[in-house]
């Protein structure tokens, strides 16, 4: 089945900084690694430093938003959700969503799974 979104949303006593550990490698899972150019490694690795000065101080991550990246890694304001989306429905969104869900079971974080929550997704929905 092909999905636009999959999304991950932790209990309310999750806090940021536990993602410390396991945030690299799901920003691995996302970013994208072949046919990059040097360029866009250290834009990458920019990007995950970013993200890791967040969580180390119990912030929200910012996510990976990367123009020609065929994931975006998205935290949306006021909720402990992480959101793996594609611009266009996939077969993998589910293979990659419950790829982050082991990573984050393996450090024994609380959480919840779900697909295409989001509204473009429900309008998707609608159309067929």
């Amino acid at each position: 089945m092909k999905n636009l979104s999959g999304h991950i949303y932790f209990d309310d006593s999750f806090n940021w900084k536990s993602l410390e550990k396991v945030f690299p490698l799901i920003f691995d899972e996302i970013a994208e690694k072949g046919k990059q150019t040097q360029e866009e490694i250290q834009h990458d690795q920019v990007r995950l430093e970013l993200n890791m000065r967040e969580i180390r101080e119990g912030k929200k991550p910012l996510g990976y938003n990367s123009e020609n990246s065929r994931l975006k890694l998205i935290f949306p304001i006021d909720k402990k959700e992480m959101i793996i989306i594609r611009n266009y429905p996939s077969e993998d969104i589910a293979e990659i969503t419950e790829k982050i869900a082991k990573i984050l079971k393996s450090k024994k974080i609380k959480f919840k799974t779900d697909l295409d929550k989001t509204v473009l997704s429900e309008i998707i929905k609608k159309r067929k």
